[in-house]
């Protein structure tokens, strides 16, 4: 494709934050501990730098997308922030997000700046979605496994090697094939349904949403509810299918369960 053909194509940016390939998304330590004689490690996923680049390059074009260049910046109180931007041509106009990210320990301005270029990312939605999963453990060993991520334990516990398995994605948190999915028009009829059973005399809307999520969570499991790209069809129809068999419904209190 040439450049003129590139910068003139049309860009749905809403494809920016579509959820990646389980191999474009990598896993990190966020704690590792010990108690009671046994190895703890919680984790959290984040994309790759190269993952972001090439979604740019899919959805935006090569020729319609930019790094700006790399900025470093000594704050008053001594840190040190690395500074990215990820411009994108939108209607012949450049337009720019920006965000930040510490130096690393090793190789500094490599991974600070691809921490950098993954926030800038996270500011046009690409991987955003991977905020919404909280620390997740991994299983541990203190013997090498093929496949294993190592991870060090902190001083206080001996400072020792151990490795860790990296997970597996939720569902919700992985490309779906269209019939897989469902629409804002779903979504809102499913709502509707569970107000109908659970709840028709509440006008409270904190106590609704609240009185819903809890609910959905406790049929499908917990995931971003209110994110209609991480709903999958089936999640929709064990709902739908919960609510019309219900029939001792209880209403949207706190303290309500929905599971049994």
């Amino acid at each position: 494709m040439s450049s003129a053909a590139d910068s003139s194509r049309s860009i749905d940016l809403s494809l920016l934050s579509q959820p990646f390939e389980e191999s474009d998304v990598e896993w990190r330590v966020s704690r590792v501990w010990m108690k009671n004689g046994k190895t703890f490690c919680t984790v959290l996923a984040y994309c790759t730098a190269r993952a972001i680049q090439k979604r740019l390059d899919e959805v935006c074009g090569p020729a319609n997308w930019r790094n700006e260049p790399m900025t470093v910046h000594e704050l008053r109180t001594g840190p040190i922030a690395i500074q990215v931007g990820i411009s994108i041509r939108i209607n012949d106009e450049w337009v720019t997000k920006w965000d930040v990210s510490d130096p690393t320990h090793i190789e500094a301005v490599k991974g600070g700046f691809s921490g950098a270029m993954k926030r800038a990312g996270a500011q046009w939605g690409i991987g955003r979605y991977l905020y919404q999963l909280s620390e997740t453990f991994a299983d541990v060993s203190d013997d090498f496994q093929r496949g294993w991520e190592r991870a060090t334990l902190p001083k206080d516990n001996g400072g020792g090697t151990i490795y860790w398995k990296p997970p597996k994605l939720p569902s919700w948190a992985l490309p779906k094939e269209p019939e897989y999915e469902i629409s804002e028009s779903d979504l809102k009829t499913l709502k509707k349904a569970w107000k109908d059973k659970f709840a028709p005399t509440s006008k409270n809307p904190s106590d609704l949403s609240d009185g819903f999520i809890r609910f959905v969570h406790s049929v499908c499991g917990e995931f971003p509810v209110n994110d209609i790209s991480a709903w999958l069809r089936g999640s929709y129809e064990q709902c739908m299918t919960r609510i019309k068999e219900t029939t001792d419904p209880k209403g949207p209190s706190s303290d309500v369960r929905f599971d049994s």
